[in-house]
């Protein structure tokens, strides 16, 4: 029986990692319920997500809502404002690459500002690791914040992804930031849809990027 058991538990965990390398999913900083090894463990009453690197909607769809978790880390990773973070992912299918957005949260995601962009060439040729350098911004207020990072893939069902880190940011005591809000495309009927666009002729829906709503986050001083 011992060795039985044995067999089944090394077979769940080949498993495990089979399913996390699908797609492509955020690993630095460490996702929520990022089964890798150093990731906090999830917070009272949610599980390992061993499925991390899957989408979150298609365009018909809604699978998850924007970071797939609603329910924050109680331990976060620490940054100070202006520092670059080395974000990295785990690429099991990089689709053509595509479209993805950073973007930052005080209030657990309810309001969004983009710290980046990069249309087309993210994740292009990306295969096992992928690494972007990302800056909080030099003003970004002191706080308990949300990192997320968006993607549109550029090949294969019209898919988003999304995985959000929790942060903490030492900076400036209370503030504001100001930029656009995330372009939330192909996440179900109704919202934007993004087509593929295998070559450079073809229609990638950047213009929708250019269409991004401004936005303010005020942070209160403390």
């Amino acid at each position: 029986m011992m060795f039985k058991t044995t067999i089944l538990a090394a077979a769940m965990v080949a498993l495990s990692a089979l399913t996390v390398q699908a797609h492509v999913g955020l690993s630095y900083p460490c996702a929520r319920y990022h089964p890798a090894a150093g990731c906090p463990a999830p917070p009272p009453g949610q599980s390992i997500d061993y499925d991390v690197n899957a989408p979150i909607s298609t365009s018909d769809t809604i699978n998850a809502p924007l970071c797939k978790h609603t329910v924050p880390y109680t331990k976060r990773t620490t940054f100070k404002a202006g520092q670059t973070i080395q974000t990295k992912y785990s690429v099991g299918a990089a689709h053509g690459g595509g479209h993805c957005q950073w973007a930052l949260s005080y209030d657990n995601g309810k309001t969004w500002v983009v710290l980046k962009t990069m249309i087309r060439d993210c994740l292009r040729g990306a295969t096992g690791s992928y690494s972007v350098p990302v800056q909080i911004p030099a003003n970004a207020p002191s706080g308990k914040a949300t990192f997320m990072w968006l993607w549109n893939n550029a090949i294969g069902n019209r898919e988003l992804y999304s995985n959000c880190a929790d942060i903490e940011i030492k900076g400036k005591n209370g503030g504001q930031l100001k930029g656009v809000a995330p372009l939330i495309a192909n996440h179900g009927k109704g919202s934007p849809f993004i087509g593929e666009f295998p070559t450079a002729s073809q229609p990638d829906g950047k213009e929708l990027f250019a269409k991004r709503k401004a936005v303010t986050i005020t942070v209160k001083a403390k």
